[in-house]
């Protein structure tokens, strides 16, 4: 039997910050959407989406449902949101 010891100490990960995008409405625009499909949340979710559709009219409607609850959204998955969209709304341990 060997003990393995591990040095504890990683490097900080570079997030590059975007510049602030401000919308003037968000009626007609694209909406993002990323959930985690919690069994306590689903019919409040469907109720927001269908409000945002019916009062906002979106140009388009992407959508970012987690298959494991608890882990975090792919970040290519949210990168593609980021880009197909103009604003997103998240939610719910997402």
């Amino acid at each position: 039997m060997a003990i393995e010891l591990l040095d504890p100490v990683g490097d900080v990960e570079a997030v590059t910050r975007a510049d602030e995008r401000v919308l003037d409405t968000l009626a007609g625009k694209r909406v993002g959407y990323i959930f985690n499909q919690h069994t306590s949340a689903l019919v409040f979710w469907r109720a927001l989406e269908r409000e945002i559709e019916a009062r906002l009219a979106p140009a388009g409607t992407h959508r970012v449902y987690k298959v494991n609850t608890w882990a975090s959204a792919p970040n290519d998955e949210v990168a593609r949101l980021v880009q197909a969209t103009d604003y997103a709304l998240v939610g719910v341990g997402a």
